[in-house]
């Protein structure tokens, strides 16, 4: 009888190729967490454009 293996140890495909992708591209915790800050801050003034936009009837 076949053995059916826990998935627990194993990563997802897209867990798979993210590493991947990490690994060819000298992905750090230090600048990921820099990168995000930065975008948020840009998400944050896209947000307040797109509010002032509506407000004006733009």
């Amino acid at each position: 009888m076949k053995k059916i293996s826990s998935h627990r140890n194993s990563s997802s495909p897209f867990s798979r190729i993210m590493r991947k992708g990490h690994q060819k591209t000298g992905y750090k915790d230090r600048n990921g967490a820099l990168l995000m800050c930065m975008s948020e801050n840009d998400h944050k003034r896209i947000a307040k454009l797109i509010a002032k936009w509506l407000e004006n009837g733009v």
